[in-house]
């Protein structure tokens, strides 16, 4: 018994390391944390789907269709990442073309707003990206910022969106290949803010708001989905 707590007693009172047996010990690597848009763009590398007729491009609006299920074409991919910007979906346009699309619908903007990126850099980002699916020969049909909720937390932001609306408008005009969608006009109440049956949270959209976006396109859809 006495022997049993000496030696509980000895392993109780054992100094800490010194500082010497201390960096004697390996370190391990620290791990490397990848973000959501990594992870996404992971698994669009994965992707065993080598050439598609359409591609929906956007951000969490966009990667929240099941557009295949939604559309019945079995032909389109969806390229939606949440929280992306026009830099992000700039940054990731050759994954898209390399899909070799006869179509690409895009919807990017929002977040822009949201993380406060100057207008002229997003108008610069959005330039480039119509440029690029021009030159592709793809057919490009831009859907238009959607305005958010008057429930959203930052409802003030549907004057920026406007804005942006405009300018996108400036952009697309006089390019034969780009097609704007105004879905608004299908969405918005009287009091010009999202109708709260469009979205679940003010931003995102509910199943209605889905309904809604893939009737508006369903005659493009129609028109590419074949390979």
């Amino acid at each position: 018994m006495i022997a049993i707590m000496a030696l509980g007693t000895a392993l109780v009172s054992r100094p800490d390391p010194l500082p010497a047996e201390q960096s004697s010990q390996p370190r391990a690597a620290p791990v490397r944390k990848l973000s959501y848009k990594d992870v996404r763009r992971g698994l669009f590398a994965l992707s065993k789907i080598q050439n598609a007729a359409i591609v929906m491009l956007g951000d969490s609006l966009t990667e929240g269709g099941p557009w295949r299920e939604l559309t019945g074409c079995p032909s389109i991919v969806n390229r939606g990442v949440s929280g992306d910007t026009t830099k992000g979906v700039r940054d990731r346009l050759d994954d898209v073309l390399n899909m070799r699309p006869r179509a690409v619908l895009m919807m990017i903007g929002v977040n822009d707003i949201t993380l406060r990126v100057p207008k002229e850099t997003t108008i610069r980002n959005y330039q480039a990206i119509l440029d690029r699916l021009e030159d592709s020969g793809a057919r490009t049909f831009v859907n238009y910022v959607l305005p958010v909720a008057a429930s959203y937390g930052r409802r003030r932001m549907n004057e920026e969106i406007s804005a942006l609306n405009i300018a996108i408008v400036g952009l697309v005009a006089g390019r034969p290949h780009v097609t704007p969608i105004d879905l608004g006009p299908l969405v918005r109440g009287s009091n010009g803010y999202l109708g709260e049956e469009f979205s679940y949270d003010g931003l995102h959209l509910s199943p209605k708001g889905y309904e809604v976006w893939r009737d508006a396109i369903a005659p493009s859809i129609a028109e590419f989905c074949a390979l």
